[in-house]
């Protein structure tokens, strides 16, 4: 679901709401190990469910396209209820084929432009970029909305970093809300100093080799210079992708234009499109294009 393009129309009557996007993280890898209708069947559970949480804390379901779904609610502050119940009842979604989707929420409260059956303008383009930004486990909004919601939640709001979005000639101040107990392990999880480290990932780019155990943040890997890993390669963005430690696997979860390409060894490839993958064994990732087009992939190596 990309935003809609469109700007506020001062010729016609906009609406101060909350949009609101959450969107399903790790079909990719789900349809490769289950397959589409096994696949598609796990999806629709996992939609529905977001869809009774989202109308049961007063939110108005605007559509659903594939794994993202669109709601608005009347305040910011509605917004925040509900996409921290979206994310409470996403950590119950069951696993299929060993794969258990997440769910990454962003929301921006602003003026729109309605009808019966979609939202326009400014806001829900917003909106829609925040949730490409948000990982697994993740509530984004902007500074600006943040300051639109009640106490309750603004005491959990955590700012982050600016951000050039697409589409907006300014940075993006992002903010996330910090809606669990157990919170690092939401977002960066990682190891207690005296828990013994046991899975690495090997990473070799052009001879360059680098190893990670644990991961305070995610590495970027793209064509920024201030990237982690730095790939020289047009097909990739800037800030193409991000590998962070969940437990003891690394996932890796596209951010780009173009979409990341994983090939695990003896395996089917899989195309990523703002969405996630668990890396196993040993295997390429492949920035804009698959990995048989050409280019110079980032050869990985999991051990457990």
């Amino acid at each position: 679901m990309e935003p809609s393009g469109e700007t506020t129309d001062p010729g016609q009557p906009a609406r101060e709401t909350a949009v609101i996007f959450a969107e399903l993280l790790g079909s990719a890898e789900l349809y490769a190990r289950a397959g589409d209708a096994k696949g598609q069947a796990a999806v629709q559970r996992c939609a529905d469910v977001l869809r009774q949480v989202a109308e049961g804390g007063g939110a108005r379901v605007i559509k659903r396209i594939g794994g993202r779904l669109m709601a608005a609610a009347p305040t910011a502050d509605d917004a925040a209820r509900v996409a921290v119940a979206m994310q409470a009842a996403a950590l119950d979604f069951p696993e299929t084929h060993e794969v258990k989707l997440g769910l990454g929420v962003g929301f921006h409260f602003g003026p729109t432009i309605q009808n019966e059956a979609d939202l326009f303008g400014d806001t829900v383009n917003i909106a829609a970029r925040l949730v490409e930004q948000a990982a697994r486990g993740q509530v984004l909004l902007s500074a600006d909305t943040a300051q639109q919601v009640g106490s309750l939640f603004r005491r959990s709001v955590r700012r982050l970093y600016s951000v050039q979005l697409k589409g907006l000639k300014e940075e993006l101040q992002l903010c996330e809300i910090v809606w669990r107990a157990d919170e690092p392990a939401t977002f960066y999880p990682m190891q207690a100093e005296d828990e013994p480290v046991r899975a690495k990932l090997k990473l070799r780019y052009r001879g360059n080799k680098m190893v990670l155990r644990r991961i305070l943040e995610a590495l970027t890997i793209g064509r920024d210079p201030r990237c982690g890993l730095v790939v020289d390669d047009e097909h990739a963005s800037r800030h193409h992708c991000t590998i962070q430690r969940r437990h003891d696997h690394f996932v890796l979860a596209d951010k780009s234009t173009n979409g990341t390409f994983v090939t695990v060894e003896g395996e089917d490839e899989v195309a990523l499109h703002r969405d996630e993958i668990t890396l196993r064994k040993r295997g390429w990732i492949s920035f804009g294009q698959p990995k048989a087009a050409g280019g110079e992939p980032v050869e990985f190596n999991c051990d457990d």
